[in-house]
């Protein structure tokens, strides 16, 4: 691993992209020209601020935490506290793992950051279930939170949030502190043990086939051409929600989890879904006469010029595309709807897609592929072979695009798109 030399800044380091995908150099270190011993990590999903120096004639290295959650200036403030005990002979990364000096927060961002394999959109789930409902226990020590403390605060979770949250507050928690035993076996048995989680049933948020032409039309009315797409790419597309809303024109390196639109191969590459599996979704005509609309649409250009953009929107996340989840409340005459017609969630938009897909009895692999999910190569062997052409998958999108259509009032084109160029 090579490292450069730099002046760490907030600008500086928001410029510096992430690793990309094939690089040759899974991570790169950059060392700060001010701080002697203060750097930066980055790889291909983080950027993580570390301090490095000589304790005892070893050299260690220990991490501050990740680019994000603390700006340039409090990770430079952390670092020289830390440089400042390494002076001292005091190895930091020993200090952690001693048990009663781990904090519950501690072992969150342990968990976080070790954990390659979790998706961007779960790191950031965890970290607001823990900071939402066990903030008081984030410079708690693990070795101090008790079964009964676990058991009290499901339960009052439980009453005041709803049994859902509860359980998956736990989850997390119970994630975290797995973690931790790794490193630290003198905490003990995971006080989770002792919680009784309720019971769960899979919610379903589909919208019934007998209402889809009413939430069609009102869809079709709103004032806002781009969020009136959007909702009709999430419907068409079955994308997560996510990835729907990040969709680009082109490439950009500052972007690399953002979906694209590829229109000579009809299609679009979503290169790190949750499943952290490149894919190619084929685009029925709907969706590609709705992406050419959105290409040519004046009214798009003039409000957000050159945004790259598919869904432009003055966000509150300020990342420049629709990111907002409200659902809209005027229609093209600027009326207020106060009582939506169709009751319904950007989520539920994809699990009326999966279900409509499944109504057509289509290959369940064809549908896990078109939607993402795993294949279950883990108990049935002919799910490894099996290739997840786009080529293969466009004629059951266009078939669930038509029976979407039939159901919201449409007529079905019946149009069948040429083979496109196969998908690099």
């Amino acid at each position: 691993m090579t490292s450069s030399a730099l002046r760490l800044t907030q600008s500086s380091v928001s410029a510096l992209p992430l690793v990309q995908p094939g690089d040759a150099k899974r991570q790169r270190l950059y060392f700060d020209t001010d701080l002697k011993g203060f750097g930066l990590l980055v790889g291909a999903k983080a950027k993580t601020f570390f301090v490095q120096r000589d304790v005892n004639g070893k050299t260690v290295r220990t991490t501050v935490g990740r680019y994000g959650v603390l700006t340039v200036k409090q990770a430079t403030e952390e670092a020289r506290a830390l440089l400042f005990q390494m002076t001292k002979g005091i190895n930091p990364n020993q200090e952690r793992r001693k048990p009663g000096a781990v904090t519950y927060g501690d072992a969150l961002e342990t968990h976080l950051t070790s954990n390659r394999g979790l998706a961007p959109r779960t790191a950031s789930d965890y970290r607001y279930l823990s900071e939402q409902y066990l903030s008081d226990w984030l410079k708690r020590p693990l070795s101090e939170i008790t079964r009964a403390d676990c058991r009290d605060r499901h339960k009052k979770i439980g009453t005041e949030n709803g049994p859902y949250v509860a359980n998956h507050t736990f989850r997390v928690f119970s994630a975290v502190y797995n973690t931790a035993l790794k490193v630290h076996e003198d905490l003990g048995v995971n006080p989770v043990i002792a919680v009784d989680r309720y019971k769960e049933k899979r919610r379903k948020a589909a919208i019934p086939s007998a209402q889809l032409s009413t939430w069609y039309g009102y869809i079709n009315d709103l004032q806002d051409p781009i969020r009136r797409d959007w909702h009709l790419f999430v419907l068409f597309s079955g994308l997560r929600r996510s990835d729907a809303e990040a969709v680009r024109w082109e490439p950009d390196p500052a972007f690399p989890r953002a979906p694209i639109v590829d229109f000579a191969n009809k299609a679009i590459l979503v290169p790190l879904p949750k499943s952290q599996e490149p894919f190619y979704l084929p685009l029925s005509d709907f969706l590609l006469a709705l992406l050419k609309r959105r290409r040519d649409c004046e009214h798009a250009k003039a409000l957000y010029p050159a945004s790259g953009w598919v869904f432009p929107a003055n966000s509150k996340k300020k990342h420049g595309h629709i990111a907002e989840p409200e659902k809209p409340k005027k229609n093209k005459e600027g009326e207020t709807v106060k009582v939506l017609p169709v009751p319904f969630t950007v989520h539920g938009l994809r699990n009326t897609f999966i279900t409509v897909a499944e109504s057509l009895d289509l290959s369940p692999y064809a549908i896990k592929m078109l939607v993402n999910h795993s294949l279950p190569d883990k108990q049935d062997v002919t799910a490894g072979y099996i290739s997840a052409e786009v080529e293969r998958l466009r004629k059951p999108m266009q078939q669930v695009t038509d029976k979407l259509l039939s159901l919201c009032g449409e007529k079905p084109t019946g149009k069948r798109h040429a083979p496109a160029k196969k998908a690099a």
